[in-house]
């Protein structure tokens, strides 16, 4: 009989709890009798509710605690079905939000609480709420009221690996502008994170690999940053041990009829690594430019947030390489050691002729992108027109994050140096 086994996704913090070993639908029902909630609102991803039984046999494991069951949501979390979730939230008077699926539901879910707690009923009252970006400070919240705490729980049952359900950030995009806005502290991270490789192998693996390399991104930046700590190296090295060889070995074992079992467990080492990767957030590491710019690209021109890490990762390690002082150079070879360690990946690094002294970070990352067989190239989601990089650039400078990557960057030309690597 299968055992559940639940830990601090950080040390020392109480929450979010992460619960694997058994059944989600059970662990789910479990957890939710722990909250002592009866009103729940479940979020679930429209392909997973199509395509399976999966969202049937969560509703059938809460019963009568389910309120309400809303099916599906647009990729980047648009503000306009935020708000028509929390006024469906207020009218069943929720007191759990419940979401199955990837990291737009997850970010949902933090600013449907947030905006509950607060009262929000207006896109107007919305963006009042605390977010980065203001003028006095990389993560100043000029401008925002004295915002409420959120009380409402919230339990996540992640199918990708964004790892977004780990933070207590949250991104919300303008759906009249295609802007990104990032919502942050007081609001909340999920109270209880649910793991399961079987639940994940419904995920595309397409989309699996993608977002998988979204928790790849956030490793990385997290070793360039000059802010982060050896403590932090370490859980994001570790990460980085869980992630490749795992997604690696689901691309490998996907649709092999003697690879099933090898598969769920692959999928389980990605979530494993999601979670260690993840520390960096907890201990206020901020990422940089990969992150800063795909946050504009991914809805601005409808590209996945994964697909983001894969085409600008490696170009933003090139650049800070380029352009960085001693410190930077010293990162880089932290991080030129972490990837050369996954034993998995350095089989293929050597065999596209890369040695461990003088292989470059993001020749590393590409080879990793290219066996998954990912998309590389601003090219190759449709982005070539000259006007569509201007215009992304200047979108690019509002997001926070690009003052945080390693060499600061507070120019078009210096983004369009970054997009033109990518091109």
């Amino acid at each position: 009989m299968s055992q559940e086994t639940i830990r601090q996704a950080f040390p020392d913090k109480a929450t979010p709890l992460v619960s694997y070993g058994i059944p989600f639908t059970e662990s789910c029902a479990k957890h939710v009798q722990k909250l002592k909630a009866s009103r729940v609102y479940l979020i679930a991803g429209k392909s997973l509710t199509k395509n399976t039984s999966f969202t049937s046999d969560l509703q059938k494991a809460l019963g009568a605690s389910l309120a309400k069951t809303r099916v599906g949501m647009t990729p980047h979390t648009l503000m306009s079905e935020v708000l028509e979730i929390v006024e469906e939230c207020r009218t069943v008077n929720a007191d759990c939000i419940v979401t199955l699926g990837g990291g737009s539901l997850s970010d949902a879910a933090k600013v449907i609480t947030f905006a509950l707690a607060n009262n929000v009923k207006t896109q107007v009252e919305l963006v009042k709420l605390p977010h980065l970006g203001g003028k006095s400070s990389n993560f100043s919240t000029d401008n925002n009221i004295n915002a409420h705490a959120p009380t409402v729980p919230i339990i996540c049952i992640p199918t990708t690996l964004s790892g977004g359900e780990y933070s207590t950030y949250a991104g919300v995009t303008d759906h009249l502008t295609g802007e990104k806005v990032q919502f942050c502290p007081p609001i909340a991270s999920p109270d209880v994170i649910i793991l399961s490789g079987e639940l994940a192998c419904s995920t595309p693996l397409d989309v699996w690999l993608q977002s998988g390399m979204r928790a790849v991104d956030h490793c990385i930046e997290t070793l360039a940053s000059l802010k982060s700590t050896p403590e932090v190296d370490e859980f994001v090295t570790k990460s980085l041990k869980c992630l490749i060889p795992g997604l690696l070995n689901a691309k490998a074992n996907f649709g092999m009829e003697d690879g099933k079992a090898q598969e769920i467990k692959a999928r389980e080492e990605c979530q494993i690594g999601v979670m260690w990767a993840m520390i960096f957030l907890h201990r206020k590491v901020a990422c940089g430019a990969s992150h800063g710019i795909g946050h504009m690209l991914g809805p601005m021109f409808h590209v996945g947030h994964g697909e983001t890490s894969c085409i600008l990762l490696p170009a933003a390690c090139r650049f800070n390489a380029i352009h960085g002082g001693k410190e930077i150079l010293s990162r880089q070879q932290l991080m030129r050691d972490a990837l050369w360690s996954v034993g998995e990946a350095r089989k293929r690094y050597e065999r596209e002729g890369l040695n461990e002294e003088n292989a470059r970070v993001d020749q590393l990352l590409d080879v990793v992108i290219r066996e998954l067989g990912l998309k590389r190239r601003l090219s190759e989601v449709g982005v070539v027109e000259r006007k569509d990089l201007e215009r992304l650039a200047e979108a690019s400078l509002r997001d926070p994050f690009l003052i945080t990557n390693a060499v600061p960057i507070t120019t078009k030309e210096q983004v369009l140096e970054i997009l033109e690597m990518s091109a």
